[in-house]
């Protein structure tokens, strides 16, 4: 029955993107490169998870260097909002709570948008709506079967394999915009920093070694690294006092973090809960993140804090480290990566 409600579910989706289509299909495409004086107001679209919206962060930056004086706003899902506070690129953030979808699609209908930018290079029936109701006058996207007739610009998607920031920024290029910036940026609050500069100093018991932050959880567990091997790691790093380790866990991971503490005879500085940007302050005043492909990893790559991460799913490519120092470790439907050449790793980078 499960099977059958998702089919029905696809099935209703193009059904209603074909409905869609027909009523509020464009004539007429923009001449390319936009008149960027013409542009007063731009939207981001980016309703994913925590390592979409930071590997977004670029195009902020890159959107205010290249229309200066443009008003502009993100939307992204509710959870992640915290993560672009005090970013002075961004003039409002739009919350995408999906148990209260009317209320961000009244919001979008009362703004006036020059132009909006759909980031997902993959179709993506919540962003396309969003980018629909905006009413932008001009509308940039990918080039999808489902949402073609949507987008004014439609950028073909290159098959060669390209960092998801690359796509994110070829979509402002398509459209002219040319001071283009890579590099992801978090900013972060005086209150914040004060907040992780008293939390390492309460918890950090060996201050002279290198920090090293261990991250085991996953959102899906098949793609996690065995738990034992991470106590087989960080027991190493605490009996031969090569760093301190603090352990890292998400909401919904207190279990996980409690059995990964359980039966070790050193055990690691287990953290409070941390809102996303209080972790990537923390995160920056390491010396390292050791962690499965989660969207953690990313935060790493926003404060160039070297990263060690085991990818058992996911195009590198595409989803690796980006603009820090870092080693990836692929283990592919096997469980053959062993804690030593993990530890082998940590160790060249934490000596390079």
């Amino acid at each position: 029955m499960g099977e059958l409600s998702k089919i029905l579910e696809q099935y209703a989706k193009k059904v209603l993107w074909k409905v869609l289509g027909f009523l509020f299909a464009k004539k007429q495409s923009e001449k390319l490169p936009l008149d960027l004086e013409n542009v007063k107001s731009v939207l981001i679209v980016r309703p994913d998870r925590l390592g979409d919206v930071v590997l977004s962060l670029p195009v902020y930056e890159s959107v205010k260097l290249s229309i200066p004086g443009v008003r502009l706003t993100a939307l992204v899902d509710k959870s992640h909002t915290g993560l672009l506070t005090d970013n002075p690129d961004i003039d409002e953030v739009l919350a995408w709570d999906p148990k209260q979808p009317w209320r961000t699609l009244r919001i979008l209908r009362r703004e006036k948008f020059d132009l909006a930018f759909t980031l997902n290079k993959n179709f993506s029936a919540t962003a396309s709506l969003f980018t629909l109701v905006s009413g932008a006058r001009c509308r940039v996207g990918y080039k999808q079967t489902q949402n073609a007739w949507m987008h004014d610009v439609q950028v073909v998607i290159d098959p060669e394999p390209r960092h998801e920031i690359e796509n994110n920024l070829e979509l402002l290029k398509a459209v002219g915009l040319r001071k283009i910036t890579p590099n992801p940026k978090l900013f972060f609050s005086d209150k914040e920093t004060e907040k992780i500069t008293a939390l390492l100093t309460a918890k950090n018991r060996y201050p002279d070694h290198p920090l090293v932050l261990i991250k085991p959880g996953t959102r899906v567990p098949e793609w996690g690294w065995r738990l034992e091997k991470f106590q087989a790691v960080t027991d190493h790093l605490l009996k031969t006092e090569t760093a301190e380790v603090f352990l890292i866990s998400g909401p919904g991971e207190e279990t996980m973090a409690d059995q990964f503490i359980r039966g070790m005879e050193r055990t690691p500085v287990r953290l409070p809960p941390l809102s996303i940007k209080e972790l990537g302050l923390l995160i920056q005043k390491s010396d390292l993140l050791f962690c499965n492909h989660t969207g953690i990893m990313h935060l790493a790559s926003a404060v160039q804090t070297p990263v060690l991460a085991i990818f058992k799913h996911g195009e590198i490519a595409r989803w690796g480290p980006y603009n820090t120092t870092s080693i990836i470790l692929e283990e592919r439907n096997s469980d053959a990566l062993s804690p030593e050449t993990v530890i082998e790793s940590i160790e060249k980078l934490l000596n390079p």
